[in-house]
């Protein structure tokens, strides 16, 4: 009975509901209206009567006008669910009519369109993200397909010796950015967990420098350490390496020969500051924002040689923001540029 009942409208329900304390207030009246002499009947027919009729009546009267209110006052929620029925992934543009923006149904008018545009930000995110990783994924296929069929035309061992290495660097390059994407797919389910611990920071700046030596002299260049020994902060060690060692190596790669880059770190503010800095060719001010985004790149006719995937920004930007840090970027055209990163100081 209850199942069946809970299975009709809302305006029924609460039709049924008024009449039964329409009836019931109708009977509290008769009882009160007998107990202190308003009302004597002529007879016990005339009390039956009055306790048989009036009661019941009054609550269909009410029960009636309360369906037909109700029917009303609900009109707007039958129409927003009109409209959500007709929303799908093309349709999420569209928007429920706030008549009245300061009553309940005007407030979740407003939650279902804050909703709405959450949802088309995060649909038109997923297209972005899902062109952005074909295209990327499609480049080193198709020059592995490309030196696969020269080879086999060429038919020489010298020349199939050379496409084998070209294949696997390719190969190579795939497996990093399927790498850098399980990373990040790992940070948007929450499943990165960020290990923290107190330590040193000039540990692993250094640490970060000395392996980075190598690549920084092949282009003539050096990576300076600036750390003082005492300078203590809450990270994790693996996810601050890995943030520092992607920033390192993108100041490697833009620096002119013979210019330093710089790894150093302060206490500021309550807080420990590392940045990265180079003498580079700097970035525009209008991309300063949209760096961190995945897939993002300054220069997009620069070669993927050159310019990687444009998913290193958004893992320093994941990583940090794990550990409760936060990432920002000063740069200039023809200036260089300077990363900086704050992290929780010990004490």
């Amino acid at each position: 009975m209850n199942s069946w009942f809970q299975r009709k409208s809302v305006p029924v329900r609460l039709a049924f509901y008024v009449a039964l304390a329409a009836a019931a207030i109708g009977l509290v009246g008769l009882g009160a209206a007998l107990g202190m002499g308003l009302w004597t009947p002529a007879n016990r027919k005339v009390l039956l009567l009055g306790l048989g009729v009036a009661g019941p009546c009054a609550g269909l009267l009410v029960g009636v006008a309360g369906y037909f209110v109700a029917w009303r006052v609900l009109a707007p929620i039958r129409g927003m669910a009109k409209q959500a029925r007709g929303l799908s992934a093309k349709t999420l543009g569209a928007r429920l009519p706030v008549v009245n923006p300061h009553d309940e149904l005007g407030q979740l008018a407003t939650g279902f369109n804050a909703v709405l545009q959450q949802l088309e930000g995060s649909f038109a995110e997923l297209e972005r993200f899902t062109a952005d990783v074909s295209h990327e994924l499609r480049t080193p296929l198709t020059a592995i397909r490309a030196v696969g069929e020269v080879a086999l035309r060429d038919q020489d061992p010298a020349r199939l010796r050379d496409t084998i290495g070209a294949m696997l660097e390719q190969a190579s390059r795939m497996n990093q950015l399927v790498d850098r994407l399980l990373l990040l797919a790992r940070a948007d389910s929450e499943e990165l967990e960020a290990r923290m611990e107190a330590g040193l920071v000039r540990s692993v700046l250094v640490e970060v420098g000395d392996t980075l030596k190598l690549v920084a002299e092949d282009k003539g260049g050096r990576v300076e350490v600036e750390c003082a020994d005492h300078l203590l902060a809450v990270f994790d060690p693996a996810l601050l390496r890995l943030a520092l060692m992607s920033l390192v190596q993108n100041a490697i790669r833009y620096s002119p020969p013979g210019k330093p880059i710089k790894l150093r770190a302060f206490d500021k503010d309550a807080a420990i500051v590392i940045e990265v800095v180079d003498e580079g060719t700097g970035i525009a001010p209008e991309h300063h924002k949209r760096i961190f985004e995945r897939f993002y790149r300054v220069d997009k006719a620069r070669s993927r040689d050159e310019g990687g995937a444009g998913l290193g920004l958004a893992i320093v930007k994941t990583v940090v923001e794990r550990m409760g840090g936060a990432v920002e970027v000063s740069s200039e055209p023809g200036r260089g540029s300077l990363f900086r990163l704050r992290l929780r100081r010990v004490g």
